[in-house]
C-alpha cells in the first residue's frame, strides 16, 4: 500500500512538468506545448516523403519534430551534419517558408538551424564556438548513445541561452 501511494504522488508531481506546466518562460511554455508536443495539430507533414523513404516510427517522429521546430522558428538557413542527412534534407525541403538547406559538403556557419546527427564528428564543433552573433537552434541527436554527440551537448549547453535535454 505504501509503495502504491508513493508512486501515485511521484506521478502527480512529475505529471505537470512533463506537459510544460511549471515552466516560467512564456517562450519555452509555448515551445513545449505547441511545437514539441504539437497539441493543436497545426503542422502538415510531407507524408509522401515519409512513405517514399519508408521511415520507421522513431525516425519519423524525429523528422517531424525537426520539421516543427524549423517551421516554428521560421528558419531561413538549415544545416544538416552527420551521416544519412540526405533523407532529412529531402524531408525539410517541404517546409512552408523560403529556406536554404545545406549538408556537410557546403558548411556555412551562418545557418540559423543546425541538426547534428550521428557521425557528425568534430566538424560540428564550429557550430558551437562562441563569437558569432547569429542566433541559432541546434538539435543534437543521440547524446546518450554517442560520446562525440554527448561532448558536443556538454560544450554547447554552457553557451546556450535555452537548453532542452530530452525531447
Amino acid at each position: 500500500m505504501y509503495s502504491y501511494l508513493k508512486e501515485r504522488i511521484k506521478h502527480a508531481v512529475r505529471f505537470r512538468h512533463k506537459r510544460g506546466y511549471g515552466v516560467h518562460s512564456p517562450f519555452m511554455f509555448n515551445l513545449i506545448l505547441n511545437v514539441i508536443r504539437d497539441k493543436g495539430k497545426q503542422f502538415e507533414y510531407p507524408e509522401v516523403t515519409e512513405h517514399e523513404f519508408a521511415l520507421r516510427h522513431r525516425k519519423r517522429k524525429l523528422y517531424r519534430l525537426i520539421f516543427r521546430l524549423a517551421s516554428y522558428l521560421k528558419s531561413r538557413k538549415i544545416l544538416c551534419l552527420g551521416g544519412q542527412t540526405e533523407t532529412l534534407v529531402s524531408y525539410l525541403s517541404y517546409l512552408p517558408q523560403e529556406i536554404m538547406i545545406q549538408n556537410e559538403e557546403d558548411i556555412c556557419c551562418d545557418a540559423d538551424f543546425v541538426y547534428i546527427g550521428r557521425g557528425a564528428g568534430e566538424a560540428a564543433m564550429d557550430m558551437l564556438r562562441p563569437g558569432t552573433d547569429t542566433k541559432r537552434c541546434i538539435v543534437i541527436s543521440d547524446i546518450y548513445k554517442h560520446n562525440t554527440n554527448a561532448r558536443l551537448w556538454r560544450t554547447g549547453k554552457k553557451e546556450a541561452t535555452v537548453s532542452v535535454l530530452s525531447l
